[in-house]
């Protein structure tokens, strides 16, 4: 019980580290998780484009054309007549779009000319800029044909208007429930929590049980005629009291951040966090057996960690990733637990329990298995051959 309480009270030393990560956690993760978070109902929507418009022309063609982006567009005067400005401007954003109608406009559209009627000015980058231009062609088309098919030129303008106007008006809802086309604000901070637990439990509990390894401490414990495996299970259990405490709480901020999230994948999301917490605890406790050099420690768990976030899927998306990285991230424990999160969230809720999700988080247990393993055996030797 003794060893179990001074290794409780040890924590204090690292609690500057355990804010910092937390800190991390909470403001970059939050940053990516709304970056990449989609939601499964969306409507589309034409945004509005400020456009400025130059009109050399001024005849009752020209007027209508600028008569009915004044109705679905933000138009604007460019105040110049340099083409140069105009391209600059557009650049510059100062306004998204300029158009400039030619003098001889008017006449070579009765002439049935069809190409290069109009100047226009844009980036091209953007989906709103794209389809203006084609609304404005589609204007020209429809004017053509009434023009042919025998409407006067005012008749022609307002039906062209008119349609074009209810065209404007015309919404399209997106309703895509595939799971497996989303990806939710939770999974985007699990996701990321890959890297801040690890993180924080490997250098934490790490530097926490180095102190056991100082040779004051180390003698006292020797002394007091504990037995080993007695006091490896105290070391443990003090060490998974620590986990379970700095898990709890990445957990609780993380469902207050998302309680907009309502897809009830929640609790699914957090017994995947429960296995990667083991493994955390089975790193960090081989990490200090290896060594009690808490630089060391920083410099191995910080190779260690983020090698892993960007062979695993924490940083990088695993479908960016070449075939021959993603082949070797499955001897990562890191690997499963991503595979966990991606699971979970293209999975309806009622079938994610199953085989799969087993499977993924039985391999975890497995790799913190290892690691708790490995640690008990390089400390018993340690102690064995007094090094």
């Amino acid at each position: 019980m003794s060893v179990f309480n001074a290794i409780l009270k040890s924590t204090k030393a690292c609690i500057v580290t355990i804010i910092v990560y937390f800190s991390v956690f909470v403001l970059f993760g939050n940053i990516s998780a709304k970056a990449t978070a989609t939601t499964k109902d969306t409507m589309f929507e034409d945004s509005i484009v400020k456009v400025a418009i130059t009109d050399n022309d001024n005849s009752a063609l020209s007027r209508g054309l600028i008569e009915y982006l004044n109705e679905t567009e933000d138009v604007v005067d460019p105040q110049t007549t340099s083409i140069k400005e105009m391209n600059d401007n557009v650049r510059f954003l100062i306004y998204d779009y300029a158009l400039i109608i030619p003098d001889d406009f008017s006449e070579r559209v009765k002439k049935g000319e069809t190409e290069d009627l109009l100047e226009f000015v844009a980036p091209g980058a953007t989906a709103p800029q794209y389809l203006l231009t084609e609304k404005i062609r589609t204007y020209m088309q429809d004017v053509m044909v009434y023009l042919n098919s025998g409407y006067s030129e005012e008749d022609a303008i307002a039906l062209t208007n008119q349609n074009m106007i209810k065209l404007s008006d015309t919404k399209a809802s997106i309703m895509d429930n595939a799971d497996e086309n989303h990806r939710s604000f939770y999974t985007g901070m699990f996701t990321f929590n890959g890297y801040t637990l690890m993180m924080i439990l490997c250098i934490s509990i790490s530097s926490v049980l180095s102190f056991t390894k100082d040779v004051d401490v180390k003698n006292r414990i020797s002394v007091s005629g504990m037995h080993f495996k007695t006091r490896n299970f105290a070391i443990i259990a003090a060490v998974f009291c620590i986990g379970i405490v700095i898990t709890a709480a990445v957990t609780v901020v993380v469902g207050l951040m998302g309680l907009s999230d309502t897809n009830g994948k929640f609790i699914f999301y957090c017994i995947d966090v429960i296995a990667l917490m083991l493994v955390g605890l089975g790193m960090a406790y081989m990490i200090s057996a290896i060594t009690t050099n808490e630089n060391i420690i920083n410099m191995v768990t910080n190779m260690l960690v983020l090698s892993m976030s960007f062979f695993c899927g924490v940083f990088i998306d695993i479908q960016f990733l070449s075939p021959a990285i993603v082949k070797f991230a499955h001897f990562l424990p890191l690997y499963w637990y991503t595979a966990a999160i991606r699971l979970i969230n293209d999975t309806p809720a009622d079938r994610i329990l199953g085989k799969t999700f087993y499977e993924y988080l039985l391999i975890e247990i497995l790799f913190a298995g290892i690691f708790f393993a490995a640690g008990l055996i390089i400390s018993k030797k340690k102690e064995q051959y007094a090094v």
